[in-house]
């Protein structure tokens, strides 16, 4: 037999059993195999996410922001020492709605305050020092929120 009968018959051969792997082992649709040689001896595999790692992936949703809704109508503040939990360099979101302008005394390390006019306003606020921090109404010395910064 020839060289190059011998060499045809491997090559049949060998996409032949090429085909019925890759058919076999992914759910993926197989390219055409190439006739050039590669220079890497082991096939590289990426995994693919499966039905129900993409199902739980998206019934996961990303936390939100920790959230401080405060409330305020004359002299009647709320909450009332509402106790927040928040990692040191945390974001926590503050909305506010207010009959009045005033501003929120935030004693942290170092001091923070949060000016807010009538109407709604919005407004973050980040704890870098670990530790318990009071927020309070300034113009009634109502305490809003009390956070534990880890």
């Amino acid at each position: 037999m020839s060289t190059l009968v011998r060499s045809t018959k491997t090559f049949a051969a060998l996409v032949a059993a090429t085909t019925v792997l890759a058919a076999c082992s992914s759910s993926e649709p197989t390219s055409e195999p190439t006739t050039e040689p590669t220079s890497s001896a082991t096939p590289s595999i990426s995994p693919t996410p499966t039905p129900s790692d993409t199902a739980t992936a998206e019934e996961e949703p990303t936390p939100a922001a920790p959230e401080l809704l405060v409330r305020i109508d004359g002299p009647n503040v709320q909450p009332n020492a509402e106790e927040i939990e928040l990692e040191t360099g945390e974001k926590l979101m503050i909305e506010i709605q207010s009959d009045r302008a005033g501003e929120l005394h935030v004693h942290s390390t170092p001091e923070q305050y949060v000016e807010f006019d009538a109407g709604r306003t919005s407004a973050q606020l980040v704890i870098e020092t670990p530790g318990s921090v009071e927020v309070e109404e300034h113009d009634t010395s109502a305490v809003v929120a009390l956070i534990e910064a880890r």
